[in-house]
């Protein structure tokens, strides 16, 4: 390959062609950054502030900090939530915490038919290793049979598992070599005593996504709440570095995954990716 410096190629931006195909790239080739008009400071900046905001970022605070269009920043945050998201992470091990959060807003309408509903909640299942990583999964339904398959697919058959009384939990542990503890919540029962079991560290979690839903993002519809999710398994589970190491973590996980505008606008129903 060698460097286009004459007129032959199209833009005075010094890209590069293959000797073998011919196509031109640059650095930004297979990455978020890849056609972005956007100064490069804007993404570094944005990048910075995903990585280490432990409650999140917003693209209106983005957008007044850099000076650019709301509708750029909301782009921008989201290609960078669509790279940080994980392809076929390595299984969970060791004593694993499950349980289920709804994430939407209050009822807006109190008919007596209706009374405390909402159609705008969301069940997302959390799964949080002690001392380790966390795995998020937005559903549609929450069902014995995709509480299972989703633990399963994100857990390692040796794992201990703790969760609430729910009734969906209640044959999880044949799965699992450690197998099944559960605490009574109906009763107040927050720790067995005298034992470890508890399922404290993924109401931590949850609490967190909750705290940057109210005082950050406000509001998200269920399109995007996969990639939100992605945001925050990250920061969880580079929790033990610094800002430094983090930033740079992101980015490496970032590569190759390019989110174009038309599949942002045109992604299908969350149906299609959520059990």
């Amino acid at each position: 390959m060698y460097q286009m410096m004459t007129g032959e190629a199209r833009n005075k931006d010094y890209r590069w062609r293959c000797r073998g195909c011919k196509a031109m790239y640059t650095v930004r080739t297979g990455t978020p950054l890849e056609e972005t008009r956007l100064p490069l400071r804007v993404w570094v900046f944005a990048i910075w502030k995903a990585a280490s905001g432990k409650k999140g970022y917003s693209a209106l605070q983005l957008s007044r900090e850099m000076e650019i269009t709301h509708k750029s920043a909301l782009f921008v945050l989201r290609r960078i939530r669509h790279g940080l998201g994980e392809v076929n992470p390595p299984k969970l091990t060791g004593t694993v915490e499950v349980d289920e959060v709804y994430i939407g807003g209050r009822p807006r309408y109190r008919h007596p038919s209706n009374r405390g509903k909402t159609l705008d909640k969301m069940a997302v299942l959390g799964m949080v290793q002690r001392g380790g990583d966390v795995r998020f999964r937005a559903m549609n339904r929450v069902t014995a049979g995709n509480v299972n398959r989703v633990i399963q697919e994100n857990a390692d058959g040796s794992c201990r598992i703790i969760t609430d009384e729910l009734n969906v939990y209640r044959r999880i542990g044949r799965g699992f070599a450690g197998g099944h503890d559960y605490v009574k919540h109906g009763a107040r029962e927050y720790v067995k005593p005298g034992t470890d079991i508890h399922s404290n560290t993924i109401e931590g979690v949850f609490s967190l996504i909750q705290r940057g839903l109210m005082g950050t993002f406000h509001s998200v519809t269920r399109k995007h709440l996969p990639n939100y999710l992605n945001e925050f398994q990250f920061r969880w589970n580079t929790r033990y570095v610094n800002d430094d190491e983090r930033v740079q973590a992101a980015i490496k996980q970032m590569d190759g995954k390019r989110l174009t505008y038309r599949e942002s606008v045109d992604a299908p129903p969350y149906e299609a990716a959520i059990w």
